[in-house]
């Protein structure tokens, strides 16, 4: 059974819930959720730079559903250089 880092997960979890407090759910409520999603980081073994890489291809497909009126170019480019810098 491999081994977790509690007290990050914990940290995970607090940061979580501080970044949605101030909306309609109590705090436990949050660090429930918050909990939820960091234990399911934790379980997949991707690291933090595997997430992120997953994240930026993930948004730069979701580019293409953008309106036509909007220039995406720019973006395209600093996702694709971040992208670049992560997996060199």
């Amino acid at each position: 059974m491999p081994k977790f880092d509690c007290a990050a997960i914990m940290r995970e979890a607090h940061r979580y819930a501080r970044a949605y407090k101030g909306r309609e759910w109590s705090y436990a409520v949050l660090m429930s959720w918050g909990l939820k999603a960091a234990w399911k980081q934790a379980k997949s073994g991707q690291t933090p730079a595997q997430r992120r890489a997953e994240a930026i291809r993930a948004e730069i497909d979701a580019l293409k559903y953008k309106p036509l009126q909007m220039n995406i170019d720019w973006r395209r480019k600093a996702l694709e250089q971040e992208l670049s810098a992560l997996v060199a």
